[in-house]
């Protein structure tokens, strides 16, 4: 089934290469701006470098002992480019780091830049503006020179720790969740502000969700949460708001998904991916109205345990317990399907 604009296409399903002795699925994917690199890290096993073009080999990459991803587990990462290296963030306890990768070599320099300690970090889909999420501001980098550029406060009192951040594609905007799906987007060339109001329209979450992702419209921000019960089975939701719209705040919502093993949201906020533990690819829309669907890597051998999506949102990769990857194209509207990858 599927959309014209949408045509799920498998790239690959492979094995992590034995010679790099790494024997855990990926817990961090990040794509580079033209969708034309991967990284995958694994845990402190360090990372592989893929190359979505097929143009050269996997390239394991191993963070120094002088880092604090030799000592604490990464929380999340972005690929600047291969030459502009890696930014990955351990959570408020530990300021965030930049990594240079060298030539050809499996080393990653760790760079003097100060960066602060953060929950997340995004990077705009033209490269130029790295956001990162504190415990209760958005901080805004230069991505060439590293120097801050602006920080952003929310005007309300915050209760629960700044979780994921976005940049629309056209960079006028940032958005931020907490735990409880509480939204607050700011305009990034003018004093645009707004927070939405869960508690009065009976739309805030309970105790116990983690945000796994996050898309930015010019006029939607959409969230993805996910709590895990004493069973150890996960409970999946889609938060959604029209942050452009005023009056009564009929636009913010709550949304459960359908048993599932992973669920994201698009960083466009068109569509959602949804995965089965077998590995059945299928995409929705905010309302659930299924788009896109195929079977093409989906396989009983190893269940998929985590993913991950371009800032794109049109490649999607997937981990299974048996460290195989895989590799999907989504096509959106704005990609031609006789495009050759990645477009």
């Amino acid at each position: 089934m599927g959309w014209p604009h949408f045509a799920p296409t498998l790239l690959w399903n492979l094995p992590l290469p034995s010679e790099f002795g790494i024997n855990r699925p990926p817990s961090i994917f990040a794509f580079s701006c033209d969708d034309k690199l991967l990284l995958t890290l694994h845990e402190d096993q360090g990372g592989i470098l893929w190359d979505l073009t097929a143009n050269s080999s996997p390239r394991k990459l191993e963070f120094g002992q002088d880092g604090a991803s030799s000592r604490k587990p990464v929380k999340a990462a972005v690929l600047l480019s291969a030459s502009g290296g890696i930014i990955a963030v351990f959570g408020v306890g530990h300021p965030a780091q930049h990594y240079s990768i060298l030539g050809e070599s499996t080393g990653l320099q760790l760079s003097a830049h100060v960066l602060p300690a953060a929950n997340d970090v995004q990077v705009s889909r033209d490269g130029g503006l790295i956001a990162l999420a504190t415990d209760t501001t958005v901080e805004l980098w230069d991505a060439q020179s590293f120097q801050r550029t602006k920080v952003l406060t929310p005007t309300i009192e915050t209760h629960s720790p700044f979780e994921k951040v976005a940049i629309s594609e056209d960079n006028k905007y940032a958005a931020i969740v907490d735990p409880r799906g509480r939204f607050s987007v700011w305009g990034l060339a003018d004093d645009f502000h707004r927070t939405s109001r869960n508690e009065e329209v009976g739309a805030e979450l309970g105790d116990g969700w983690i945000t796994t992702s996050i898309g930015l419209s010019e006029r939607f921000v959409t969230a993805v949460l996910r709590r895990r019960d004493s069973s150890g089975q996960d409970a999946w939701t889609l938060m959604s708001w029209g942050y452009m719209y005023y009056g009564p705040d009929n636009s913010l919502y709550a949304k459960e998904f359908p048993s599932c093993a992973l669920a994201c949201v698009a960083p466009s906020t068109e569509f959602n991916v949804v995965l089965s533990p077998e590995g059945h690819l299928s995409g929705k829309d905010c309302g659930f109205w299924p788009l896109f669907g195929t079977s093409q890597g989906a396989s009983k051998k190893g269940k998929v345990v985590s993913s991950g999506i371009s800032g794109s949102s049109k490649v999607f990769a997937a981990a299974r317990t048996n460290c195989r990857l895989s590799v999907w194209r989504l096509y959106t509207k704005d990609a031609d399907p006789n495009e050759r990858y990645p477009g």
